[in-house]
């Protein structure tokens, strides 16, 4: 990923680009490459103690200000209520963002590089500053911003009480408030610990509108250091103290780098373009990969969530398609493991000790099939481990067989699955807006039926039990005879058997229908599909959740906040969709890669935008087809590199 001077030369196409990076624990940095905080949730240290839900944001930002000759020049940018300043971008030339990210400052003959990155495994951030040229010596005051919050709140007003500050020593600070612990450490450099306030910041990049977006951070003071041509300054942040010297820090520095090229080469995909590298380096941040029992996949930045729904349907793409097979063992293991001692059923959290379960989503344990497949024939001699995941599927669909009382599931004699209740945290488009539901949804759900039947051909297929081959033909049939639309020459999105209601509004849960390796429609009823998705719900970034010429139809995240609850569902379109779509379409069209790649090739652009690298969890479903949610989402990164790996680069 580079950025040139054209890409960074005004506010707005600055802060337009986020970078991020992480330590493979789940704490992060997170900004704009301008150094602008433009959510609530960027900072450049955000880390999550013990069994905190939400993460702290602990350092913002850093202030730098570089002085030669007796003239001042303020490389850093905020956004104020009534301005932009200081206008640090001005002198930004570049942006590089492989092996991590780097900016380089030109001041007239002065060249200032500074480089960001997270050592693994470890919490904190280091900032690396390199005179790489200059024809005097030059002064860089370095003055820490910190936050000490929730990433999903504001400091609503400045109050001093509330932070204290101590020398740890002589390049070393500790900053103490509102119960949290951060420390500023430099490689060289003189404090002064001169306390000030800054007020009224503004993250105008923030989706909610239900808390305010305006900050207050404060400041212990700033180090000084006065550098030459060729030096180097290590700036360290953290919870603990850290007392890294100038050596330790440069290998930590080698390590990361080597990271970037070792995640691309044991990739299975051949990345030959930056487009696909940026992607598969991004995938590392969503990744956990401690060697303790923990859930390895992040649902996606900031949020940096562990759900099972998006685990499984990213974890192809994730952690196959990039040469992670022992971490996608690793994942199919934990939540076989959690299932199993929540009677079978897949649970929507567990709790940190791994005693306690949370249950939530119908589908999740048909997610888990269709992933559970995937590893086995992606792993073509997974030895006891096979027999490991065969069992688990066996468990898994015999629970559904007998109905699922937990999760509101009976299985009916035509062999459907049939979710007895309109409860929105059942199917994946389960949310309310104030009192009302958004998508009410009871009875046969057709996305649950289409995972159901893949689940029952999976289990067939690894047990050699002819049965469940038996249940899934009639499964088949009711699906069929149940679900499709001779109106609309596509699938009901719900039928609800007590009342005979149809659901025939056009929602792109019935594509699953026809791109899961096992589909129960006829070819010429999926192409049917296919055909109905791409008129009515194709946009350029997914597949809308809702025709546009539906009455509740409503194509962007605007408004009041219920308004934008309903959007998510009724109208915006989300990539993973996509995947699904393209590996559908694929499937009935083999020789038609090159449409593939047209549907692929948009997300070259998105990627120079946002979070680089990253894709975002879902997009307006009409011009200008703007991001939103999550910047980095594992089942959206997921399921393109899933396709680049299983439909487009099958011959590599």
């Amino acid at each position: 990923m580079y950025l040139g001077k054209a890409d960074v030369n005004t506010y707005d196409k600055g802060a337009g680009r986020e970078f991020l990076i992480s330590n493979g624990r789940g704490s992060y940095g997170f900004s704009t490459v301008i150094g602008a905080n433009t959510r609530r949730e960027h900072g450049l240290l955000v880390v999550r103690n013990g069994e905190e839900k939400q993460h702290s944001v602990l350092v913002s930002k850093i202030e730098e200000t570089l002085f030669d000759r007796n003239k001042k020049y303020q490389l850093s940018t905020n956004r104020y209520k009534d301005l932009v300043y200081p206008d640090g971008y001005r002198y930004l030339q570049e942006y590089q963002g492989n092996p991590y990210p780097s900016m380089l400052f030109v001041i007239h003959s002065i060249l200032l590089k500074k480089s960001i990155f997270m050592p693994r495994g470890k919490e904190c951030t280091v900032i690396k500053y390199e005179l790489l040229a200059a024809p005097d010596k030059i002064r860089l005051d370095l003055r820490p911003l910190v936050a000490h919050r929730y990433s999903n709140a504001v400091c609503a007003e400045s109050n001093s009480a509330d932070f204290s500050v101590s020398s740890d020593d002589a390049h070393s600070i500790s900053i103490s408030g509102k119960g949290r612990t951060s420390r500023v450490s430099a490689t060289a450099g003189t404090w002064s610990l001169k306390p000030l306030w800054f007020e009224n910041l503004i993250y105008e990049q923030d989706d909610r509108i239900d808390a305010p977006s305006v900050d207050h951070l404060w400041s212990p003071g700033l180090i000084s250091n006065e550098l030459s041509e060729g030096d180097v300054l290590y700036v360290v942040l953290s919870q603990e103290p850290q007392n890294f010297n100038a050596k330790q820090l440069a290998a930590m520095e080698q390590e990361a780098a080597a990271r970037f090229e070792d995640i691309l080469e044991q990739a299975n995909i051949p990345a030959n373009n930056s487009a696909e590298q940026d992607m598969i380096v991004s995938s590392y941040h969503l990744v956990d990969d401690r060697e303790e029992c923990t859930a390895p996949v992040y649902t996606g930045y900031p949020s940096v969530d562990a759900k099972p729904r998006d685990t499984f349907i990213a974890l192809p793409g994730l952690l196959l398609a990039t040469g992670r097979e022992a971490v996608a063992l690793k994942t199919l293991k934990y939540w076989l493991g959690a299932a199993e001692k929540n009677g079978w059923v897949m649970p929507e959290r567990v709790s940190g000790c791994g005693c306690a379960f949370e249950n939530g989503g119908a589908d999740n344990g048909l997610w888990f099939v269709y992933a559970a497949g995937k590893y086995l024939g992606h792993v073509k001699d997974a030895g006891d481990d096979a027999e490991t995941l065969a069992n688990g599927v066996k468990q898994i669909v015999d629970r559904y067989l007998n109905g699922v009382p937990q999760l509101d599931v009976v299985c009916d004699s035509n062999m459907l699955l049939k979710l007895t209740v309109s409860d929105t945290a059942r199917h994946w488009m389960g949310a309310t807006a104030g009192d009302e539901v958004v998508v009410a949804r009871k009875g046969y759900l057709v996305e649950v039926n289409a995972l159901w039947y893949n689940a029952l051909k999976t289990a067939e297929q690894l047990t050699g039990d002819k049965q469940y081959g038996e249940a899934a033909e009639k499964c088949a049939k009711s699906f069929n005879d149940t679900f499709w639309s001779f109106d609309m020459n596509g699938l009901y999105d719900c039928v609800d058997p007590e009342t005979f209601k149809t659901d025939n509004s056009i929602r792109p849960n019935q594509i699953l229908a026809a791109s899961l390796p096992y589909s129960p429609l006829s070819p010429e009823t999926a192409q049917k599909v296919v055909r109905l998705c791409w008129n009515e719900l194709y946009t350029t970034y997914g597949l809308r959740t809702l025709d546009p010429r539906h009455d509740k139809f409503k194509g962007r995240f605007e408004g009041r906040l219920d308004q934008r609850i309903k959007a998510c569902y009724r109208g915006m379109a989300w990539p993973w969709l996509l995947g699904q779509f393209i590996t559908a379409y694929l499937k009935y069209n083999p020789t038609r890669k090159d449409l593939g790649w047209a549907f692929i090739r948009p997300f070259n652009s998105h990627l120079r935008h946002g979070c680089l690298g990253g894709v975002a969890q879902l997009f307006d479903g009409m011009m200008p087809y703007r991001p939103h949610g999550d910047v980095l989402s594992a089942a959206a990164l997921g399921e393109l590199l899933r396709v680049l790996h299983e439909d487009l680069e099958t011959e590599a």
